[in-house]
């Protein structure tokens, strides 16, 4: 029944556009093989398929489906080419999101999957609160309709946001709750569900839960290497070599971050993609692997073009920066410094400008540029203050307390260095503080 639905589907397509049999079955197909698939009496192979919806002017879809099923099928393509236009398309993305949302007036799922991508692109554009009411009417939605499935994918989107924001509570219950939901409707080894537990593994790790946190990370590599998620399969191995790090295990770090690199080649471009390799080259940086770290700080980069991703690619350059620094390599490395810092104050992200002051000072103590390397310490520590990040004003303060130190500003550098003290004990107390 289906091969003929099939072939009907292609001999009257065949005829609307007025082609012979003979002129779509050339070059690689004979007359006989179409008549065939015309009559329902062979099976087409999908790449076969492919190639005649091309040279019949239409569709996969037109051929394979009836016409029932074309609103769902191309709302959800729709809804793809919304999210794949969103950093580099806003109106295009606006249109093609405008026309699911016709398309969604009868189906109460399509209606959820278009509020999860509406979501989403808000993320991808930069507008979290847009986001987080996309997220919120999602998980309305499909209490009201009893869409189950749903439900822990709006949750742990919701999750993602307030971790994001450094509430660590919040977005611990919500986890939490998309994980059991997850498990109660079996789909805790869907790509959403493992990388919802690959969230609360790192989450585990961030609140030194280390135990518990490689647990979970070796479960979700283990599912996600099944499943082929290879960008899911890295961002695992990214979480437990930074476990081997903190514990000293230098080799089991370079092997997982040996697996993270093979594991983020197979993967498609993407924004994830991006933060990924730019996490990757970061750690390799840390065990001294400097040049896999430009090779894949370099990666990151590309894919970050390619994909319109404006909005992160300072961190990017910063990151690359610090590696040129460590290489030798001056020139190049205050080129990319300086134009971290001109994209970190063009998006006005104090926070990322206040790296890249740091970095720019790493520069000029090795150009041995000593009151600018001072001047620019200074202005990343009141950033940071601003900001309210003890542990990143600690770590300026310290390296300019140490700076002035070494120049002779014995009274700077008391100040400094008293300072770096005190936010690294304010620090020490929140973390114990939140492991209780």
């Amino acid at each position: 029944m289906w091969l003929r639905r099939l072939g009907g589907h292609i001999r009257q397509a065949r005829r609307i556009r007025g082609f012979p049999q003979t002129d779509i079955a050339r070059p690689n197909l004979t007359k006989s093989f179409i008549s065939l698939l015309e009559s329902g009496r062979t099976y087409p192979s999908v790449n076969t398929l492919v190639t005649l919806a091309s040279r019949l002017q239409t569709s996969m879809a037109l051929l394979l489906l009836e016409t029932p099923q074309l609103p769902r099928e191309t709302a959800l393509n729709l809804l793809e080419l919304a999210r794949a236009s969103a950093s580099s398309n806003a109106p295009k993305t606006d249109r093609l999101l405008a026309a699911v949302e016709t398309l969604a007036e009868d189906a109460t799922d399509l209606r959820a999957e278009l509020l999860l991508t509406r979501g989403d692109i808000a993320l991808v554009q930069g507008r979290p609160r847009d986001a987080e009411r996309a997220f919120s009417d999602a998980l309305a939605w499909s209490r009201k309709n009893q869409l189950q499935p749903f439900e822990p994918r709006a949750l742990s989107r919701m999750a993602h946001l307030a971790l994001t924001r450094h509430e660590e509570d919040a977005g611990r219950e919500r986890l939490e709750s998309a994980l059991a939901q997850f498990r109660s409707t079996r789909t805790l080894r869907s790509a959403e569900g493992c990388k919802a537990l690959l969230t609360y593994g790192e989450l585990m790790s961030r609140q030194s839960r280390t135990a518990r946190a490689q647990r979970i990370l070796l479960e979700v590599a283990q599912a996600a290497q099944r499943q082929d998620l290879t960008l899911i399969l890295g961002r695992a191995q990214l979480g437990l070599a930074r476990i081997h790090l903190a514990a000293g295990r230098n080799p089991a770090a370079v092997a997982a971050l040996r697996i993270a690199k093979d594991a983020l080649a197979e993967t498609d471009d993407s924004l994830d993609l991006a933060t990924g390799l730019r996490t990757l080259g970061r750690l390799l940086h840390d065990v001294g692997e400097l040049d896999d770290a430009h090779e894949v700080l370099a990666r990151a980069l590309q894919v970050q073009d390619r994909v319109g991703d404006v909005r992160n690619k300072a961190a990017t350059l910063d990151e690359l920066a610090r590696v040129l620094t460590r290489m030798g390599k001056l020139t190049e490395a205050q080129r990319e410094a300086k134009a971290a810092l001109a994209l970190a104050e063009e998006h006005h992200d104090q926070v990322l400008k206040a790296h890249c002051l740091v970095t720019l000072a790493e520069v000029a103590k090795a150009q041995r540029r000593w009151k600018q390397a001072v001047d620019q310490l200074k202005e990343a520590v009141e950033l940071f203050k601003r900001a309210r990040l003890p542990a990143e004003v600690g770590a300026a303060a310290r390296e300019l307390g140490m700076l002035l130190k070494e120049r002779g500003d014995h009274a700077g550098a008391a100040d400094y260095l008293a300072m770096a003290i005190s936010t690294e004990t304010e620090t020490r107390e929140r973390g114990s503080a939140g492991t209780r």
